[in-house]
């Protein structure tokens, strides 16, 4: 969206983007103020950094994620397949229970 800004000597200047105000800057208080403005304007380059160092570990956050959730289903699915065996194995019950106890509180407390 464009804005009319009135300079100081009374002329009207029409200002698009960053670029044009820039350059209306630079023609009216110098290179010098052009650069301070652009320093100001410009990125953080440590926040864009920071920024990516987090959407990685996010990312490794999620892949941990379902790579857990798949163990705990395949986990859940042998359960299932032994409550509906004619006899149930207890000790592959329990097994498979240990097993799934041993992955929640490992998450809960250390992950």
């Amino acid at each position: 969206m464009a804005n009319v800004i009135q300079l100081k000597s009374g002329k009207y200047e029409t200002v698009f983007d960053l670029e044009d105000l820039l350059y209306l800057v630079e023609q009216h208080m110098g290179s010098d103020a052009r650069r301070l403005l652009e320093d100001l304007t410009a990125p953080d380059d440590d926040a864009a950094g920071y920024i990516d160092s987090l959407e990685k570990e996010i990312q490794e956050l999620r892949d941990h994620h379902k790579a857990v959730m798949r163990e705990l289903r395949t986990l859940s699915e042998t359960e299932a397949r032994l409550i509906q065996e004619r006899e149930i194995d207890r000790q592959a019950l329990s097994t498979v229970a240990g097993k799934i106890g041993t992955i929640t509180w490992r998450e809960c407390n250390v992950g």
